[in-house]
């Protein structure tokens, strides 16, 4: 819509992770450290955590799209649902379908699957995005899913990626267990002021515009209006865009973001700062 009138080659900004478009933060350097981790560890869970919108699925795919480990990737959503049968869902997210099977042929299953990987000196690697909706009883049968070994070798490695009410949920006493198997827990932050303008110019760059489409007035007040959070500040800059260009501007100034935002708190819809 916009995109010829400020000379883009693609929209800069989008409320959907888009991995190519990755902007590397200190936190988020971080976090892909400890999801590489994740593949190369013998054993133990590794657990990410962050604000909605702080970046966390987007660097999960960037991860899954660059891996060269040779294991196997297995990815789950905690939101789906999945039954009684744990095993079935982990065979879904390693790209098996359970069909109709028992819990018990499922879980026959899975371990002819996991001791066929050691036989060729891999392992699976499980991603479970959102998993601050995991049931306590799920979080304990995976546990016991990755106590499994092999030659004396674990076979499956889980991550856990979720919101910061993941930190509290596996802090219960029920979950002791669970939580003495981590191995490795980062947080990840919002984006500093001076980053979320860096991120800001490095995605208008990539899109193939113009780092000063921003004015330096309304690159300073987007940290403060959207709290550094990635996909605020996409929703924000993407929405100023559209208003700047039905108003025949060629930037984005601080009266184009103060509209945006004055706009969509008059109409209830206010997510951003």
């Amino acid at each position: 819509m916009y995109e010829a009138h400020f000379h883009l080659g693609r929209k800069p900004f989008a409320s959907h992770p888009e991995p190519e478009m990755m902007y590397w933060a200190e936190g988020h350097k971080m976090a892909r450290t400890m999801l590489i981790y994740g593949l190369t560890a013998t054993s133990g869970i590794v657990v990410i955590t962050g604000e909605i919108g702080s970046g966390k699925t987007t660097l999960l795919n960037h991860i899954l799209s660059q891996d060269t480990s040779g294991h196997v990737l297995g990815r789950l959503n905690g939101a789906v649902g999945l039954g009684e049968d744990v095993c079935a869902w982990v065979l879904y997210g390693m790209g098996m379908d359970p069909g109709e099977a028992s819990p018990t042929r499922n879980l026959s299953r899975l371990q002819s699957f996991l001791s066929e990987l050691h036989t060729k000196r891999r392992k699976a690697v499980l991603f479970i995005d959102e998993a601050q909706l995991l049931s306590e009883g799920v979080m304990e049968e995976l546990r016991l899913l990755s106590d499994m070994q092999m030659g004396g070798q674990p076979v499956l490695q889980l991550v856990l990626l979720g919101q910061p009410e993941l930190a509290r949920i596996l802090n219960q006493p029920i979950l002791m267990q669970f939580r003495q198997r981590i191995v490795s827990h980062y947080h990840l932050k919002a984006l500093s002021s001076d980053e979320t303008i860096s991120y800001v110019e490095s995605r208008i760059a990539q899109a193939g515009g113009q780092t000063d489409l921003f004015t330096k007035d309304a690159l300073r007040s987007l940290h403060a209006r959207t709290d550094g959070i990635p996909r605020r500040i996409n929703i924000l800059c993407d929405t100023a865009f559209v208003y700047a260009f039905a108003h025949g501007e060629t930037r984005i100034t601080r009266d184009t973001l103060d509209k945006v935002v004055d706009d969509r708190s008059q109409h209830g819809l206010l997510e951003i700062g």
